[in-house]
């Protein structure tokens, strides 16, 4: 089954997508591509939702997880973040998937069989089956564990 994972923020997003089971997870792609410069808002989503659409028919996505914000809710940054976060729900949607999931680094850890707290992912993860996990940056990492999380 493959899983995307995916992490957004106000100026770009990261991508991964696992297929396998918990066990042996198996990376397929992951990449972290930020959002066109000089877009108006509905053109930036429009671009996004069209991005994810290609990620949903190039992969054969089975499941999404959106790594949800967990940080301050208030402001532009995070208007923002939300509003590119609903073009994934809409592409899931427009391609028929009920699985879609927002889940905070907690709930994440408690579905990979880790106590429920985010910490525990840095800590106490084997990450040995996913190559050169150490080497990504911590949007990626967050994207993996977000697919990872959904694995059977």
């Amino acid at each position: 089954m493959k899983v995307l994972g995916i992490r957004c923020s106000n100026s770009d997003y990261t991508f991964s997508v696992l297929d396998g089971t918990k066990t042996s997870p198996s990376l397929i792609d992951t990449r972290n591509l930020a959002y066109p410069q000089g877009f108006r808002l509905p053109k930036s989503l429009k671009w996004f939702l069209l991005e994810i659409d290609a990620l949903l028919t190039n992969h054969s996505i089975e499941r999404i997880v959106i790594k949800g914000f967990e940080g301050r809710t208030r402001g532009k940054a995070y208007e923002e973040r939300v509003e590119h976060e609903a073009m994934v729900f809409l592409a899931a949607e427009n391609h028929g998937l009920k699985a879609v999931f927002r889940k905070v680094k907690g709930t994440i850890a408690k579905d990979l069989g880790l106590k429920g707290r985010g910490q525990y992912l840095s800590t106490s993860l084997d990450t040995s089956a996913i190559a050169n996990f150490d080497s990504y940056d911590d949007k990626t990492k967050e994207s993996i564990w977000a697919a990872w999380s959904e694995l059977p």
